[in-house]
């Protein structure tokens, strides 16, 4: 994909990236993005949960919210997911960073109406999140499924930024240390408010997102 004049990478372009399948595997990751909008000259940022396929990232939240009343008007979004992978620790306090990949996506976000595009969003998403669970959780009745609002922005218009490696070492004081402090994210053991039994699908989930 071509950068547009808004979506272009400008500081340190080389980091930049508008390959789609770098997107997905970045949206694959995480689990929260954040949503940027203006109302009336006032910006506001809200931190959601999303669902993407190839063609679309979806978000959901209640039908009266600020966010859903400006999003259903039209207003354009900049929506960002980012995964943090380290500190980098550099010898002068002026060249410490981070290692990242980050993306935006920008659009005009369209609103799901239909209860059937609604109730496929709601089982794809909760699947996506946590494999196998959409067989093993009660899916939205009719009233759950008026009182809640779903909204998609088309993954035609994004931009990556990625940093990965060791620090600049501009600084040569051999007794600073300097080097990069890996960052993950791991799982713990899940607190039961129910059975006690953990679900097969549950304790896979744990072993697949921490063994990555």
């Amino acid at each position: 994909m071509a950068a547009t004049n808004f979506s272009k990478v400008r500081r340190h372009p080389e980091r930049g990236s508008y390959d789609k399948e770098l997107l997905l595997d970045i949206l694959g990751n995480g689990l929260v993005c954040h949503v940027a909008f203006q109302i009336d000259g006032q910006p506001f940022i809200i931190p959601m949960s999303y669902y993407n396929n190839s063609e679309f990232i979806f978000i959901h939240g209640s039908p009266v919210a600020r966010i859903s009343n400006a999003l259903r008007s039209g207003v354009p979004v900049a929506i960002s997911v980012m995964e943090l992978n380290g500190l980098v620790v550099a010898k002068g306090l002026a060249d410490n960073s981070m290692n990242y990949r980050s993306a935006i996506m920008f659009g005009k976000p369209v609103e799901v109406v239909t209860d059937e595009e609604k109730l496929s969003y709601f089982e794809e998403w909760i699947d996506q999140l946590i494999p196998g669970r959409k067989e093993n959780t009660a899916l939205p009745n009719q009233d759950e499924l008026t009182g809640v609002a779903v909204f998609k922005v088309k993954l035609d218009q994004f931009s990556l930024k990625m940093r990965k490696g060791g620090p600049s070492e501009l600084r040569k004081n051999p007794e600073i240390w300097s080097g990069v402090i890996p960052i993950s994210t791991r799982f713990s053991s899940p607190e039961s408010a129910s059975s006690p039994k953990l679900p097969d699908h549950i304790q896979r989930f744990l072993d697949n997102r921490n063994s990555s």
